[in-house]
């Protein structure tokens, strides 16, 4: 199977955007962007809410003193100014975020941008992928009520099937033998700490490459914002039920972005659950490689008409272009070389150098510049 009719129908889609939003404002351009304004307003909203969470379970007493996990998230929703819709945007802007890194993995997927020096990306943003879906899980545990009982528990007897060191890994979930107010510290200190830890692999995500686009424009993130407030406003978020240790509730509402895990739990064997899990994993990092798509071959550098301005060099999105001393018989200092392992055949250097002196094998710079004319006359 090959990507290019997928790649036709998404860049069809992508110039009828043009058409209604011009090329400043198209969403396509920012495919990458979109999680990670997401990510701030993740922040934004969870350090507010931060500040009035109370990390316990204590229910030893039932009276309007009460202080406790459960009765400090129905505090935020119900008596702080605002904190129900703040509380709103955490859960749906957390929903969106999972949206908008699959749509963003999608056209990278479709546009062939996986491969070769490529695969850091890819494979740093499955791993990204799969630490939100976690810390995401993590927040539904924190707002104790029955549905988060329940996911504890299913998650307890997940990791006691798993062999050899599963006793461990729930002895680590519950931050000790049994659930006690240490449990909830250890839920809000994993959500938090591994919600900063995806700064470090946003690095990673970025490392190799010269100039990424960390944030759509203005307009776009207004955009976004009241996507946000008008589903917040038509579904506000509302708690169930306070957790009582000494009840077994069996039902729960699933949200289908970060909680469908465990209605597959529901559904077959915990050993069976893992390996279809580990099966997904292994499967969105190697499926690319299994789509055929035509080769890559980097570009190279006509050296007669290179004039060592290291324009290429600059504007390669991938480091793959290096400024070498040129030899003494040349009147420049430097010349373009290009690392063939690195350079995924974007074109960007061809458009960068104004001399003809770097071109793709399959696309020479004169053909391009005859089917531009054409088009222009056309």
């Amino acid at each position: 199977m090959y990507t290019e009719p997928i790649n036709n129908l998404n860049l069809k889609l992508e110039a009828w955007t043009n058409v209604i939003t011009t090329s400043k404002y198209n969403p396509f351009y920012y495919h990458g962007a979109l999680p990670q304004f997401y990510l701030w307003v993740l922040y934004l909203s969870g350090l507010l809410l931060f500040a009035y969470y109370i990390p316990t379970i204590d229910n030893a007493y039932s009276s309007e003193k009460l202080i406790n996990a459960w009765t400090s998230v129905n505090y935020i929703t119900n008596t702080i100014p605002f904190g129900a819709v703040f509380r709103g945007i955490h859960r749906y802007a957390g929903d969106a975020m999972v949206v908008t890194i699959l749509l963003h993995m999608l056209r990278v997927w479709i546009t062939d941008r996986y491969r070769q020096y490529r695969i850091v990306q890819w494979l740093s943003g499955v791993v990204l992928l799969v630490m939100v879906l976690f810390i995401g899980q993590t927040g539904y545990y924190l707002v104790w009520d029955e549905r988060s009982l329940i996911l504890t528990r299913m998650t307890c007897s997940a990791l006691d099937a798993i062999p050899l060191v599963g006793t461990g890994l729930k002895t680590w979930f519950l931050n000790g033998t049994e659930l006690t107010n240490y449990t909830l510290a250890n839920f809000l200190f994993i959500h938090i700490g591994l919600s900063f830890a995806l700064l470090f692999g946003l690095w990673i995500h970025y490392v190799r490459m010269t100039r990424p686009v960390l944030t759509p424009p203005p307009v776009i993130n207004y955009i976004l914002m009241a996507a946000i407030l008008l589903v917040v406003a038509w579904f506000p978020i509302e708690s169930g039920k306070m957790a009582d240790l000494t009840s077994q509730p069996n039902t729960f509402e699933v949200d289908w972005f970060f909680l469908f895990p465990y209605a597959m739990l529901t559904s077959m064997q915990p050993g069976i659950f893992w390996l279809t899990m580990l099966a997904g994993v292994v499967l969105l990092c190697v499926v690319p490689y299994f789509v055929r798509t035509k080769e890559v071959e980097p570009a190279e550098v006509v050296l007669k008409n290179c004039t060592g301005c290291s324009l290429c060099a600059k504007d390669c999105p991938y480091q793959a272009i290096e400024m070498v001393p040129a030899p003494a018989e040349s009147r420049f200092k430097l010349l373009a070389t290009v690392k063939p392992y690195r350079c995924s055949g974007c074109g960007v250097c061809v458009g960068a150098c104004a001399f003809d002196a770097i071109d793709l094998p399959n696309m020479p710079d004169a053909d391009v510049t005859a089917q531009i004319k054409a088009l222009l006359q056309s």
